[in-house]
């Protein structure tokens, strides 16, 4: 596999989440930029094509990553979407979803409640140990509360976008932000919206098969 992988991170979140995979050595992590006030998705995926300098590249997306990297692979040429606990129209977006969007609920939050590690957080991220919690928390130490609120709006909003690049999704059974009954991932693996870290192993498997392929 001679392409560029670029990989993208969860929302907030930085390289760190992916602290446990085993990534081609030809790869670069994609750093979140602060948003503009009202960025539309596209344009914020637009400025971070500015990042990209190989041809034909893949793309690993987390999460929000993974919605931003369908972003980025409707503006330019893209080899491979690799798409991770993430969703990749509105048909996958839960109604809890929908109805944050349709009512503005997370324009009526405070923006520094969205940054910090609640009962509610640990419970959607299934964070069952103190270590769990400790390293998702250091992911997420250089996000600003404005692009959390600004990033969880877009979530809201999604409607999916489309490309005519190769797409493999990749899903967690016991997700409770993106749930598996609206999933349409081409793999499975065990754990819930943090499975990049807590059964890191089982998604290196899927990744490793689907890297020899591209």
């Amino acid at each position: 596999m001679k392409n560029h992988t670029y990989i993208l991170s969860g929302l907030g979140a930085d390289e760190r989440v992916f602290s446990r995979i085993n990534f081609p050595e030809n790869h670069t992590h994609l750093g979140w930029i602060a948003n503009t006030a009202n960025e539309s998705l596209t344009s914020y995926a637009a400025r971070m094509t500015e990042k990209i300098n190989h041809p034909n590249p893949i793309l690993v997306g987390l999460s929000f990553g993974g919605i931003v990297a369908q972003e980025i692979a409707a503006i330019l040429p893209v080899k491979e979407l690799i798409l991770i606990s993430t969703i990749k129209s509105k048909n996958e977006k839960p109604w809890y979803f929908e109805y944050a969007a349709r009512f503005n609920l997370i324009g009526l939050m405070p923006a520094f409640l969205l940054a910090k590690p609640t009962v509610f957080v640990r419970y959607a991220f299934s964070l069952n140990t103190k270590e769990d919690e400790t390293v998702l928390k250091s992911c997420f130490g250089t996000a600003t509360p404005r692009h959390i609120k600004w990033a969880m709006t877009q979530i809201a909003n999604c409607k999916g976008v489309k490309t005519q690049t190769s797409t493999y999704h990749i899903h967690s059974q016991e997700d409770r932000i993106f749930t598996k009954s609206r999933s349409q991932a081409d793999a499975f693996i065990q754990g819930g919206h943090f499975a990049v870290y807590t059964h890191a192993e089982e998604l290196n498997d899927v990744l490793h098969k689907k890297f020899t392929e591209l």
